[in-house]
């Protein structure tokens, strides 16, 4: 059998024998496997076989996460190994087959320029944290980057040599750095390549270090504390939209419509500016200028209301909607806006040019 010239790069944390049998059965297929020691506590004599064999092992003092080990490894790799021509990280559990780990080495090497990812078709019997996890994760990553991958959560993917320096700046030390990996492929100069692969859960993937809920959050961490800051602000527009009716019912005699219409502006004003602090601080913390972020915020506001307005006004009209109808697609309006509004704060409004 000829090996391919693609090196497998493989972050452990605590492995057991499962690593050692899938190491035995890549040596025959690659020139070359790399190992990083992710700080693990146990399976210490699995590192030492693996010397023994003259598979390199790099090692963290302290469990640093997958990202991290990953970065550490394609940085040695970089260093040591010059004419690698890709390299094809697995994970050390033995849920990827050496001949699916062979085919993403073999797409990967085809395409130079592309990442490629082996992705799993998620029938039969899968565990459903597994199940779950991927469905979350597939949708929220579609609506941020427009990118249709079957399988975000795997960690079978070929990485190119001219992607290698790529991979190094991207942020992230755990879970996240994988799913930044993906999102980064949307600046490629190639789609992601997705090679089906078997899927295989072993003891109902209880191995898996990957927490659906706990991760899922440090994976969309800013979306999340976007979605905060934007029920927060829906509070307090509603709470000061009503103090003010309140106190202009009391102390003026102007009209009703006009009561209505100055508290909204008073409301939106304060739950805006509110919404203003809370995302340069803690959702992007942004070093932008506060002149500069603070005008493209309220461009952004008076956009986004013309926008719902126009569209829900639009669309009611064109699908002759009535009541209850028109709240639905006022919804459906305001969902796609909150993603755009997301994307356009993040991307141009509290991003550093």
């Amino acid at each position: 059998m000829q090996q391919s010239p693609a090196i497998v790069l493989i972050p452990a944390y605590n492995p057991d024998s499962k690593l050692t049998t899938l190491i035995r059965e890549l040596k025959g297929r690659f020139a070359g496997i790399v190992v990083v020691n992710d700080g693990s506590a146990t399976g210490l004599d699995v590192f030492e076989e693996l010397r023994a064999q003259s598979i390199p092992v790099i090692v963290h003092e302290t469990n640093r996460g997958k990202g991290a080990a990953l970065k550490t490894g394609f940085k040695w790799i970089l260093e040591n190994l010059p004419a690698a021509p890709a390299v094809v990280t697995a994970d050390a559990d033995g849920q990827h087959t050496p001949a699916d780990i062979a085919k993403v080495a073999e797409a990967a090497l085809s395409h130079p320029k592309a990442l490629t990812l082996g992705v799993r078709a998620f029938s039969g019997k899968v565990p459903f944290r597994s199940r779950f996890g991927n469905w979350w994760t597939r949708q929220i990553f579609f609506l941020m980057t427009r990118l249709k991958i079957a399988d975000t959560q795997t960690g079978l993917r070929g990485i190119p040599r001219a992607l290698f320096q790529r991979m190094l700046t991207l942020q992230g030390d755990r879970y996240e750095y994988e799913m930044r990996m993906l999102a980064d492929a949307k600046h490629h100069e190639e789609y992601p390549v997705q090679i089906p692969i078997e899927t295989v859960y072993i003891e109902e993937n209880a191995s898996s270090h990957f927490n659906p809920l706990k991760d899922s959050i440090r994976i969309y961490g800013a979306l999340v504390k976007f979605c905060i800051s934007s029920v927060g602000s829906f509070f307090i527009d509603n709470a000061v939209f009503s103090l003010a009716l309140f106190a202009f019912a009391r102390s003026t005699d102007w009209k009703r419509a006009t009561n209505v219409l100055v508290s909204i502006i008073i409301a939106r004003a304060v739950s805006a500016t509110a919404n203003y602090i809370f995302n340069r601080k803690l959702v992007f913390k942004s070093k932008v200028a506060k002149s500069a972020s603070f005008l493209r915020y309220w461009t952004l506001v008076l956009c986004i209301m013309a926008a719902g307005y126009a569209l829900t006004a639009s669309i009611s009209r064109l699908a002759d909607a009535q009541g209850f109808w028109i709240t639905l697609i006022k919804i459906a309006v305001e969902t796609a806006l909150f993603f755009c509004s997301y994307n356009i704060q993040k991307k141009w409004i509290f991003k550093a040019s």
